[in-house]
């Protein structure tokens, strides 16, 4: 898969193959970077829920959800995920509700007979599995990397300026 949108500094660099798309031909230079930043995995926006993600990205970059970014927010989607890039979106996003379970769990709840509905040894043991949560995700997340550069043209994935040629 070839970068599609580009993010180099404060500068946005769209491919000559996504201007040719319908769905990207008039969005001007912020709202091709909301696209990026709000469908690409490697946005730092990613974290977020969908809906918190959006808030975020049109106050940052001060563009309005229309139903043209929408539209081509699901035409980058459709283009840019592979099957390993959209089992790191879901991994990502598993992390978030993982994050939401630790940051709301109450140990204090109980039934109707008094006893407790979270435990705290079931607390400690996922605690103690989270390592090998980041683990998987990051190498998911080299994985995808890798199936990247296959499309590069050049070792390593090392960008070619205009004074290399």
């Amino acid at each position: 898969m070839k970068d599609l949108i580009t993010i180099s500094g404060t500068s946005v660099i769209p491919s000559p193959y996504i201007l040719t798309i319908s769905e990207f031909k008039d969005l001007k230079t912020n709202e091709l970077a909301a696209v990026f930043f709000f469908e690409d995995y490697r946005s730092p926006y990613f974290v977020y829920e969908e809906e918190e993600r959006w808030e975020k990205i049109s106050t940052d970059l001060n563009v309005k959800l229309t139903p043209k970014i929408k539209g081509a927010v699901e035409k980058y989607k459709e283009l840019s995920e592979t099957s390993a890039v959209k089992l790191l979106k879901s991994a990502k996003t598993s992390v978030t509700t993982l994050e939401k379970y630790f940051k709301t769990i109450d140990l204090t709840m109980v039934d109707q007979n008094g006893r407790p509905i979270n435990q705290a040894k079931d607390l400690v043991a996922n605690l103690g599995k989270i390592a090998d949560v980041i683990d998987g995700l990051s190498k998911l997340e080299d994985l995808v990397k890798k199936e990247q550069q296959k499309d590069n043209p050049n070792r390593g994935g090392v960008v070619v300026n205009k004074y290399s040629q």
